[in-house]
């Protein structure tokens, strides 16, 4: 007998509070984007759904599994969308070593979903808000427009909720486009997504990683430190 997951159990009483539409997949995104931190995890991409949720954190493709099966549990016409993205993204969280060895693209994603019959691109789940304001101060320090998870271009970054496509925390350092999918653990698990990296660098990845969270934790001491 198949136990209940945590995130099963999270929206069945999600349920009882009779969010619809807007306000519920406003909700979920609050929710993906403050309450699931901004984090490395050991698995990479390889993390599914109630993992993620479970862990209370995760990157890009972590966080849009988990906001994919949440507003496919409430039956949303959503897709998740895959491409590449300018490894600079990463800049100040990885070491050197790991920048220089990283291909120039990485795996990377976010959730359109259907909303009262438009189309709606959203990515501003991907840090929270906390990790953001850090990471915009840092940036703005290193005179950097890609950094520590952010892609500031001539429109801004924001990790704001809109329904107007346009307000993004990734988007302008998005590169080579992989397409929609509603099984977004099959394509992460494909050979079509190159952050499924060999046994050296994944051995390398895991080895830094406590030094990269680190860093994540550094960032975000930034941004709660601002007023």
């Amino acid at each position: 007998m198949n136990s209940v997951s945590n995130l099963e159990l999270f929206l069945e009483d999600l349920k009882k509070k009779n969010l619809e539409g807007v306000a519920l997949v406003e909700y979920l995104y609050g929710f993906v984007r403050d309450d699931i931190k901004f984090d490395f995890l050991p698995g990479i991409d390889d993390v599914t759904a109630a993992e993620v949720f479970d862990a209370r954190s995760g990157q890009c493709n972590n966080k849009t599994i988990l906001f994919l099966e949440m507003l496919k549990f409430f039956k949303f016409n959503v897709k998740a969308h895959f491409s590449t993205i300018d490894k600079n993204i990463q800049r100040g969280f990885f070491p050197f070593i790991m920048m220089w060895l990283a291909p120039k693209e990485i795996g990377h994603s976010w959730i359109e979903v259907e909303i009262n019959g438009k189309w709606v691109m959203l990515d501003g789940y991907i840090n929270d808000q906390k990790l953001f304001k850090g990471a915009m101060i840092i940036n703005k320090n290193n005179n950097w427009k890609t950094g520590h998870s952010v892609a500031d271009g001539d429109c801004g970054a924001s990790t704001d909720f809109s329904l107007n496509n346009d307000k993004f925390v990734q988007m302008e350092a998005v590169k080579t486009d992989f397409g929609l999918t509603t099984d977004a653990l099959s394509f992460v698990r494909s050979n079509k997504n190159p952050n499924n990296v060999n046994f050296f660098k994944k051995s390398m990845y895991k080895l830094m990683l406590p030094l990269i969270r680190a860093r994540v934790v550094k960032v975000r001491e930034i941004g709660e430190s601002e007023k």
